[in-house]
């Protein structure tokens, strides 16, 4: 994580350069922020030793800059001093960063704000490790020991559809109900955990009858029906896995709105969701095409381009164009780039579909992070 930490003391000082070490030596990029008075004289001249610098502005003026910045901040300080300091800019727990308070004697760490999207709760039991505080956490599911919905779904690369659906699956959790869970069985083929992992306690994969008289949580690429049935009492969550990849090839110079508008319609007429998009495929002919540059920055996911030759090695059936070989080197680039770029048990969702210079496919499969 990308953490800023914060002193007002010369106690709270000694535990900030303590936890910018500690932090530090467990892998986060981590900054602390003194007082001048209490700096060294490299830091009043601007030096950066031992990841510490000198705070010059007011407590409003850094936070207003660290807020958006910063995946987690670490307040050695009074809990009011941090709530009265973020208060303004706190949004929404799927992007605000984590907040952690610590007391500058070093006895209770408390995660504060975005406890687990956030990763508060994780960075509030490493503060505490570091100064031998107490954590202190005060989410539900923790207090309770069950599962968190959200948490779940984020460590499994599970994109939460609806906010709503999920604090209502999330208090079914807490109350104690059982929760169904159901996926299309192909899915398992994308996603090597799925249908082998232990679900969390409680949780239970049924038919698909079944699962629609439970509070439940549906995986699915799909958008439409799967939410839930007309006259339904249950609350279901969808989660969408990010396993498809947008094959694509065009016209040279074909507007980025105008690739978005196509896409747009591709995907809503197979009925698939864009938040399962993670990554967009093409020849490297194409590397460079200022369209889907913007595609790809409007929809927020790479863009990776493959040789001829590498499309060329893709076994599975594909509709071939001679006139696409002869200019390309390949006989399809939208389906083969799709195919590819999707790795592992990748398979066809939506096959090539071609109109006004544009040639989209869609494709699923599972590829694990470098």
């Amino acid at each position: 994580m990308k953490l800023a930490v914060i002193s007002f003391t010369p106690r709270g000082t000694e535990v900030c350069r303590k936890l910018v070490e500690r932090l530090t030596d467990l892998g986060h990029v981590c900054t602390g922020y003194i007082p001048e008075k209490y700096a060294g004289e490299p830091e009043r001249q601007g030096e950066n030793p031992g990841g510490i610098l000198v705070r010059r502005e007011s407590l409003d003026r850094w936070t207003r800059r660290m807020f958006p910045a910063m995946e987690g901040l670490v307040f050695v300080s009074a809990a009011g001093i941090a709530v009265r300091a973020v208060a303004p800019w706190v949004r929404d727990k799927m992007t605000d960063p984590a907040v952690v308070v610590v007391d500058e004697g070093g006895q209770y760490a408390i995660s504060l704000l975005s406890g687990h999207l956030g990763g508060a709760n994780d960075l509030a039991r490493q503060v505490a490790g570091a100064t031998g505080a107490q954590p202190v956490i005060t989410t539900a599911s923790d207090v309770e020991g069950v599962c968190a919905v959200d948490l779940w779904a984020r460590d499994h690369g599970l994109v939460i559809r609806d906010r709503v659906r999920a604090r209502q699956v999330q208090a079914a959790v807490l109350e104690g109900q059982p929760v169904a869970v159901s996926w299309e069985p192909w899915l398992e083929d994308c996603l090597p955990w799925l249908g082998r992992e232990p679900l969390p306690q409680g949780w239970q994969k049924i038919s698909r009858e079944e699962f629609w008289r439970n509070a439940g949580i549906h995986i699915t690429v799909r958008t439409g029906p799967q939410e839930g049935e007309p006259g339904r009492n249950q609350p279901v969550l969808c989660l969408v896995p990010r396993i498809l990849v947008l094959g694509i090839g065009c016209r040279r110079g074909m507007a980025g709105e105008r690739l978005g508008e196509r896409v747009r319609q591709v995907l809503g007429q197979a009925g698939l969701d864009p938040c399962a998009l993670c990554r967009i495929a093409s020849i490297d002919l194409k590397r460079k095409e200022p369209g889907i540059l913007a595609l790809a920055e409007q929809l927020q996911i790479p863009y990776e381009t493959f040789p001829a030759e590498a499309l060329e090695t893709v076994d599975q059936p594909v509709e071939e164009s001679e006139f696409v070989r002869s200019v390309t080197g390949t006989g399809n680039v939208c389906e083969r780039a799709a195919l590819l770029a999707a790795g592992e048990h990748s398979r066809l969702v939506v096959a090539k579909q071609a109109g006004d210079g544009i040639t989209v496919a869609v494709a699923a499969g599972w590829r694990p992070e470098p």
